[in-house]
């Protein structure tokens, strides 16, 4: 099999189309079935079913897409990181994340970012959700980490980290066997402190209990991540967040955090940039930063929750 065949299967496979894969790829149409046909002559099976609207996979032309679209994403983003790195980066990237992955992220990503592309410069506002959103829309930060990302037309989109949400309480609240599961309908009998409305996790949290047909009290709306965890502390009441932002707090043995049994209590990190302005390579390598970083973060128990691989869920992707 040679690239250029895997390339043209893909290309037409996303399309549907013989016809606008080979606009789109700038060569013939039977040029481009010729490649193909020479794919499924050397695999001995069929990849396609043509039909009057177009074309669709086979059951093997499945397996082997999924395979080569993951390989093709994995090439061009080696090529770019080596030529990135052949290459010195320089101007500047304002980047936005909310305070709940800020205290997880910020510090390894500034640092990691320096030593990389030490001519270039790195700007972290640290923001929530909402703000972050509108930021992104207006041209105010060159990429940005956030939640709950409604779809608008000035900015692209791509999934990061399906994120679990936890009930953080004080130990003492908490109580003895305090490591086990939440039943969601517990949540109805605490008090909390939480962000206000106009958060996304707040979001979330809300539409998960009311898919629930909870009532949750809410005492204190506060819109600061680290006065939430204060106030927690204090025992002032409860209160619902990824781990990221507590892990610290958690280990040191001042909160405990606890998964809830509802499959809605979870929430989308994703990456967004500005639609109508072109993503610059310092921009682009951030990126790629940023998807190491959770995947590390992941792997070492820092954040909870599912990488979303680039391109995996269907969304544009700009990496």
């Amino acid at each position: 099999m040679e690239l250029l065949e895997l390339r043209y299967f893909v290309q037409v496979a996303d399309l549907g189309s013989f016809s606008k894969a080979s606009v789109k790829l700038g060569i013939t149409q039977p040029a481009l079935s010729r490649q193909v046909q020479k794919l499924e002559h050397e695999l001995r099976t069929s990849l396609f079913y043509r039909h009057g609207r177009g074309v669709s996979l086979t059951q093997q032309g499945r397996k082997l897409y999924d395979v080569v679209r993951h390989l093709l994403g994995a090439l061009s983003e080696i090529k770019e990181e080596i030529q990135d790195q052949s290459e010195r980066l320089t101007g500047s990237v304002t980047l936005g994340l909310p305070p709940s992955i800020c205290a997880t992220l910020g510090a390894p990503l500034a640092r990691r970012f320096h030593e990389n592309y030490p001519d270039a410069t790195l700007r972290i506002h640290e923001v929530f959700s909402g703000t972050l959103l509108e930021w992104v829309e207006g041209g105010r930060l060159d990429l940005a980490v956030l939640y709950d990302a409604r779809r608008g037309r000035s900015m692209l989109s791509s999934p990061l980290l399906v994120e679990n949400l936890l009930l953080v309480q004080s130990a003492k609240d908490a109580g003895a066997g305090n490591d086990g599961q939440v039943e969601v309908e517990m949540l109805g009998d605490l008090r909390f402190v939480l962000p206000g409305l106009e958060n996304g996790l707040r979001r979330v949290v809300d539409a998960a209990v009311r898919r629930a047909d909870i009532d949750l009290q809410v005492d204190m709306e506060i819109d600061s991540v680290t006065a939430i965890k204060q106030l927690v502390e204090e025992g002032m009441g409860s209160t619902i967040l990824p781990f990221g932002a507590v892990h610290r707090e958690v280990r040191q043995g001042r909160l405990v955090a606890r998964e809830i049994a509802s499959k809605d209590m979870n929430a989308m990190l994703v990456t967004a940039t500005p639609l109508h302005q072109p993503v610059s390579k310092a921009t682009r390598a951030l990126l790629r930063l940023i998807h190491v970083e959770v995947v590390k973060c992941v792997a070492n128990g820092v954040l909870k929750g599912k990488v979303v691989a680039p391109g995996s869920a269907g969304e544009n992707s700009v990496l």
